[in-house]
Order: C-alpha cells, then sequence, then structure tokens
C-alpha cells in the first residue's frame, strides 16, 4: 500500500507528457518574426488575501473533503507535464532533465459545479517569470472536475515541484 504522498510523486514522476496539447501556444508569428505574447490562460487568478464575501444565507456549511480534492487535483498531472514539455521543447532542454522549482497551486473551488473559479500558480526559481508557463499550468488545473458540495466556496491550496523528473522502478 503506497501512502498519499507517494502516490502523489510516483504520479508527478510516472507521467510522460507527449506534445503540448494543453498548453497555448504564447506567441503567435506574424511575418516570420514573434509579435509577443497575445494568448493568456482561460481561467482567472484571485486574491488570496481578499475577503471572499460569503452569504450565509446561500451556502450550506460542507467543506470539500480534502483526500478528495488531491485525488481530484492528481488529474491535472498529464496536463501540467505537457506544460513543462513544451517549455523544454522551446529552450532546447532534455526531455529527461528536470526543471528546477517548486510549485504551489491554489484553486478557488466553486461549489455547486466542481469548478474551478479561479487559480493562481507560483513558480519558485528560475521560471518564476515565465508567464506562459505559469498560464499553461493554471489552465491544466482549471481543466480538472474537483468534488461539488453544499457550502461556501474554498481555497485549495497544493504544493508539489514544478518538474519531478522521471523515477524507474
Amino acid at each position: 500500500m503506497h501512502s498519499p504522498r507517494s502516490l502523489i510523486a510516483l504520479a508527478l514522476c510516472s507521467l510522460v507528457a507527449v506534445g503540448a496539447a494543453a498548453c497555448k501556444e504564447p506567441e503567435i508569428k506574424q511575418a516570420g518574426r514573434a509579435s509577443g505574447r497575445t494568448v493568456k490562460a482561460s481561467i482567472g487568478t484571485f486574491d488570496p488575501n481578499a475577503d471572499l464575501g460569503i452569504d450565509l444565507d446561500k451556502f450550506g456549511s460542507e467543506r470539500p473533503d480534502d483526500y478528495e480534492v488531491q485525488l481530484a487535483f492528481n488529474q491535472s498531472f498529464a496536463g501540467m507535464d505537457a506544460c513543462v514539455a513544451s517549455v523544454k521543447q522551446k529552450k532546447g532542454i532534455a526531455a529527461d532533465t528536470p526543471l528546477a522549482g517548486d510549485l504551489d497551486i491554489q484553486v478557488k473551488l466553486e461549489p455547486n459545479t466542481g469548478k474551478a473559479m479561479a487559480v493562481n500558480a507560483t513558480i519558485s526559481g528560475k521560471y518564476a517569470k515565465d508567464q506562459g508557463l505559469s498560464d499553461c499550468l493554471r489552465d491544466a488545473v482549471a481543466a480538472v472536475d474537483f468534488p461539488k458540495y453544499d457550502g461556501p466556496p474554498v481555497v485549495a491550496e497544493i504544493y508539489t515541484q514544478l518538474d519531478g523528473g522521471t523515477i524507474e522502478e
């Protein structure tokens, strides 16, 4: 039996992305040159310190189960791996060379639909200012179906490595 932490590490490391289907092309070429970044993430961000302004009469009192949220989040690994693979390809980095850095994902959950209302992605290290990578990662997480619950919107926060690399068993 694996612990949840080892399952997460295994899932991160064992998923191999072929292509970058989950990541949008951050530049559009015009007349043979890059015209600049024109595509943004399809999901918005939010201020994690802002007051949620919850109408207690509108929502129930439930909160999503942490384990179910983690299982749902695991569904985003393939999309996030595709984002990392795209950066490696664009920068000429070997596929088996891990990108250094940590990733902090904050997801504001919509209780009735189980969808992300907004997603923040904070990357540490060399890729901290790579907005294309950040947008791609946010879209990968936004595509996940999180658990529905009867309660107010909540923020789920997940920490992981930007690129866990590969592990042979």
